[in-house]
């Protein structure tokens, strides 16, 4: 027993017995994340080729050609800009961003309204923190969207799309997804739409998009419109933005990675509504990224105010990229309609959306009940990479898949550096042959070699559960 100054008596504690706290404690929410299932795989998937293992990549949508010449040019000219670019992004840029979405997309925006930031993901992210209300999202939708929206507190409230049309949305189907939020105690404020699609490849046709942004406008929501592959139309279907018909109430976001192949470069933009609301949400959006990002990098910003820019080279990569992607996505998708595998035609990106459930009663039998051991079945038996329809927000019982065809293009595995790029311009080089004639076939090693692969997987279903077919 110890006694204290005043006379107390203690029981005596034995310091080396005192509990000791980890020095490391995660949030509860924080135990629960996972990391993002498009990078999950692509990490994947290298491990597997670095090891030997033949893999068909049709798990990641990273553009694969090679940098246009005049960005890399603009990037050196810029890599001694060390010092920091002021927050929002470097005034030239906001401004040539403006012009450009006037330029290609009818969209009136002053460089005021430009936020640039390292990747438009973050921006996003950042505009579920700092917009009010929880977050309506069409089934499916990008692997990101909903996590973001639930590590920054927000309900997701799933919207139902129709699979027998391209995966549409319909103002009918966001009213009811609504009712059912309200009767849940949600507040659902924010509808963020993506197309062309990632994962379906899909894209709204007109008076869809019209309707969209009259129901958001009706409903007083605010509309995210993730524009990222808008210049990867592939011609049958016209983009259009819904802040054609919402210039009030859409925010718009896009950036570098898709169109002119730069995703490692990490450069977005969101360009929000000239109103009080848009303002206001430019300044919170401002301070956020004050203490998050601080800017963008200035070699960076500096080499975008070049692919922004009114450039007839840089324009022409860009069509001709739009061009060899949506023959690789055609190409791949005749394969699986000719397979009798239902799948939406695609309309720009390089994303197919198919569906395998007419062979449920044949994977059942193979032990296979969801789309993640779908995928999973594929890439240890078939070498191929995919991701579940499940990563996108669907059931786990879907057997919806996510093919990515944009890694398709490369010209082989054990091709060099110099390789890879001299083919990859020699394919750009033969695009307008794809502009002007319908009958014209590429020679791609890549993309032949995951057609006869997904035929075995087809044929091998059929030959050994010939009764099985849904």
């Amino acid at each position: 027993m110890s006694t204290t100054s005043s006379g107390d008596t203690q029981a005596y504690q034995d310091p080396l017995s005192t509990p000791i706290q980890t020095p490391i404690q995660l949030e509860p929410g924080a135990q629960a994340l996972a990391t993002s299932a498009t990078l999950s795989m692509n990490e994947a998937v290298a491990k597997r080729r670095a090891s030997g293992r033949e893999t068909i990549h049709l798990g990641f949508g990273e553009a694969s050609f090679p940098l246009h010449p005049l960005l890399a040019t603009a990037l050196a000219d810029a890599a001694k800009r060390t010092g920091y670019a002021p927050v929002l992004g470097i005034p030239e840029l906001r401004q040539a961003i403006a012009e450009y979405l006037a330029r290609k997309r009818g969209l009136t925006f002053s460089s005021d309204q430009i936020i640039v930031a390292p990747g438009s993901k973050p921006l996003l992210y950042a505009l579920v923190q700092v917009l009010e209300g929880d977050l309506l999202l069409p089934v499916p939708s990008w692997v990101s969207y909903a996590p973001q929206a639930r590590l920054a507190g927000r309900k997701v409230i799933g919207v139902e799309t129709d699979p027998g049309d391209c995966h549409r949305l319909t103002p009918h189907a966001l009213s009811q997804a609504m009712i059912q939020a309200h009767r849940n105690g949600a507040n659902p404020r924010i509808l963020i739409v993506n197309t062309p699609s990632n994962p379906t490849g899909g894209m709204f046709d007109r008076a869809d998009v019209e309707a969209l942004a009259l129901w958001a406008r009706e409903e007083g929501i605010t509309l995210i419109s993730d524009e990222i592959y808008a210049e990867l139309a592939h011609g049958w279907r016209e983009h259009v933005s819904p802040a054609r018909f919402y210039p009030e109430g859409v925010i718009v976001t896009g950036g570098l990675s898709k169109a002119f192949s730069a995703g490692g470069w990490r450069l977005g933009y969101a360009a929000l509504p000239p109103t009080v609301a848009g303002i206001q949400a430019m300044i919170a959006l401002r301070s956020l990224a004050s203490e998050i990002w601080s800017s963008a990098a200035s070699p960076v910003q500096e080499a975008a105010l070049v692919a922004f820019s009114n450039n007839e080279s840089l324009e022409q990569y860009v069509q001709h990229s739009a061009l060899v992607h949506g023959y690789v996505a055609g190409r791949l998708y005749g394969t699986l309609v000719g397979l009798g595998v239902p799948c939406p035609r695609p309309a720009g990106g390089f994303y197919l959306y198919p569906d395998f459930s007419p062979w449920r009663h044949a994977l059942i039998e193979l032990g296979i009940k969801t789309g993640k051991e779908l995928a999973h079945y594929l890439l240890e038996e078939w070498d191929i990479a995919t991701l579940p329809g499940s990563a996108f927000g669907e059931s786990p019982e879907s057997f919806r898949l996510r093919l990515s065809t944009s890694l398709l293009c490369l010209p082989g595995d054990t091709a060099s550096q110099f390789e890879r790029e001299a083919a990859l311009w020699s394919l750009l080089a033969q695009a307008e042959e794809l502009r002007l004639q319908t009958e014209v076939t590429l020679a791609m090693p890549v993309l032949e070699r995951a057609q006869a692969r997904l035929m075995e997987v087809i044929h091998f279903l059929n030959l050994h559960y010939p009764h099985h077919k849904v």
